[in-house]
Formats: C-alpha cells, sequence, structure tokens
C-alpha cells in the first residue's frame, strides 16, 4: 500500500502557472566559449550584457568571474593563444633558422586568422596583448638563433614579421596559403643584411 507521500511523488500534482526555469549552468569555460562566438559575431557591439543575454543568465553573473570587458578580452586572448608556448615550440633546434620562422609565421597565422577581432584589437591598441607579445618574442628568439642578430636588427625585425602577419590576417588571406612564406623570408633576408651592414 503506498503512502500519500509515496503518491505524491510517482503521481505529482501540476502547480498552476509558468513552469520554473532552471538556471543554466554557469563556468569559466562556458563563458569564454559563448564570449568567443559573440565577439566574432557582433565585433564592436560585443558587450556583457549582449553576453549574459546570450548565456541566458544575469550580467551581474558575469562579474562574478570577471571585474569587466578588458579582462574577459584577456583571459579569453590568453586562452586562444595557448599554442604559443616557447616550452613546446613548433620547430625543432635542429631545423634552419628559415625553416624555424617558418614554422613560427605558419602557427600564429593560423591563430590570428581564426580570431580576426583580436587583430583588430591588438593593431588598435585596445587591449594589451603582453602575455601574447612574449611567447611570441619568446619563440621569435628561439627561432633566430644562432644567427648572431643584434638586439635592435631582431627587435626590428620581429616587429616587422608582427605587422606583416597581421596585416595579412586582416586582409582575411587563409592560413593555408603559402604566398606569405616569400615575405618571410623577404624579411629575415633583411635581418641578415642589417646584421652584415652593421659588421
Amino acid at each position: 500500500m503506498n503512502s500519500t507521500k509515496l503518491q505524491a511523488i510517482t503521481h505529482p500534482v501540476r502547480r498552476a502557472g509558468r513552469p520554473r526555469r532552471v538556471a543554466p549552468a554557469l563556468d569559466n569555460a562556458a563563458i569564454l566559449q559563448a564570449a568567443l562566438v559573440l565577439l566574432e559575431e557582433k565585433g564592436e557591439a560585443f558587450s556583457m550584457r549582449a553576453l549574459a543575454h546570450s548565456l541566458g543568465v544575469d550580467a551581474m553573473a558575469l562579474y562574478h568571474y570577471y571585474a569587466g570587458k578588458e579582462e574577459l578580452l584577456l583571459a579569453l586572448m590568453a586562452q586562444r593563444f595557448i599554442a604559443l608556448d616557447p616550452q613546446q615550440p613548433p620547430f625543432t633546434p635542429r631545423q634552419a633558422p628559415r625553416r624555424r620562422l617558418l614554422a613560427l609565421c605558419a602557427l600564429y597565422l593560423e591563430l590570428v586568422s581564426a580570431t580576426p577581432y583580436f587583430v583588430r584589437l591588438m593593431a588598435r591598441g585596445l587591449v594589451t596583448q603582453a602575455d601574447v607579445a612574449e611567447r611570441f618574442t619568446a619563440l621569435f628568439d628561439l627561432a633566430v638563433d644562432g644567427l648572431a642578430l643584434d638586439r635592435k636588427t631582431r627587435l626590428r625585425g620581429r616587429d616587422a614579421l608582427v605587422d606583416f602577419l597581421h596585416g595579412y590576417a586582416l586582409a582575411g588571406r587563409p592560413a593555408s596559403e603559402t604566398g606569405w612564406q616569400a615575405s618571410v623570408a623577404l624579411i629575415l633576408a633583411g635581418m641578415r643584411a642589417g646584421v652584415q651592414a652593421g659588421a
């Protein structure tokens, strides 16, 4: 014989009114994933309020994770560029400097082509990319190791390379093309010529 409590469980009474909305699961990974989609979709119109709406949560819930839009962008940028890892470079030390530099550029182009909004932010100086810049610089130094470049030539070469890669990505050129390799080789030749001219 069923008790009253057991009957209530097996045959629940439908309550009047709207069903209670189940709050969506919110965590850091869900926020970053939704933010990336929204950034590429809305660009300049991206906001914390729009992100909260896309996640189905109150805007204040996001501030439990991030102090504001810039902090969220920095976290998203760090996540997207984590493949720029000096501990695991996209090349081996045995490769020639040219091959190492091409491997680094191929990886970086793949990353920036997938996130053009970040390139626009970096190009306009609207978000600090210190972590990304430090990672790229460390990998660049490893790539050109053995070329005996002075500091000034190395920095100019790195800056020219980054400017070229950003411009290539902003132009909407696919990273899978290989035409960019000739430009990278030209920048490398310029760095080598700079060393010889200074000698």
